[in-house]
């Protein structure tokens, strides 16, 4: 049968509102320092344009998750907007490029 005067844990064990607290803390810091998947995408063919990727090639594999995208992501009912809207977004850019 366990002793009557059972050990006082009440040292032992971290505040827990404290530790809660704190933990929360550190995963908005660490979400914070954590760049998106969008943000880390854009960065990712910057670096294989710098690193020497054929530029075609890029440009293919980006039209080609563009048109995935669309196709696959965008509402069928929705998705003559969104053509439109990516035609227009890509001649502004190209303009805008001196292109």
């Amino acid at each position: 049968m366990p002793n009557s005067a059972a050990a006082d844990y009440s040292g032992v064990m971290p505040d827990r509102p404290s530790a809660l607290d704190n933990l929360i803390r550190e995963a908005n810091r660490t979400a914070a320092r954590k760049p998106d998947s969008l943000d880390l995408l854009a960065r990712m063919i910057h670096l294989a344009l710098k690193d020497g990727a054929d530029p075609y090639l890029v440009t293919g594999v980006l039209v080609e998750g563009a048109v995935s995208a669309l196709a696959g992501y965008i509402p069928a009912e929705r998705q003559p907007e969104a053509v439109q809207s990516l035609v227009e977004l890509l001649s502004e850019r190209l303009k805008a490029n001196g292109l």
